[in-house]
């Protein structure tokens, strides 16, 4: 069942829950005894802000790599 919630198929909503609440916690670092009382709508925009940082990262990260690539490969010459 958790494998079918982590591929984004429909499950149980205590399945669903206990995925977000995982990653929720791995994320934040955040005691899961503490953060199961906390709003699941909080939970879910926190885990959106941190998709779309972790999302940004990467295509800044992929910028500076074209860019060095560049650089090296005029040096070559």
């Amino acid at each position: 069942m958790i494998r079918k919630a982590l591929s984004g198929r429909e499950v149980e909503p205590a399945i669903a829950f206990r995925v977000i609440l995982y990653t929720y916690c791995s994320v934040f670092h955040v005691d899961p005894a503490i953060a199961q009382n906390s709003p699941m709508k909080l939970m879910m925009e926190m885990l959106q802000v941190h998709s779309e940082v972790e999302q940004l990262k990467s295509k800044e990260l992929d910028k500076e790599m074209k860019k060095n690539d560049r650089r090296a490969n005029t040096k070559s010459w």
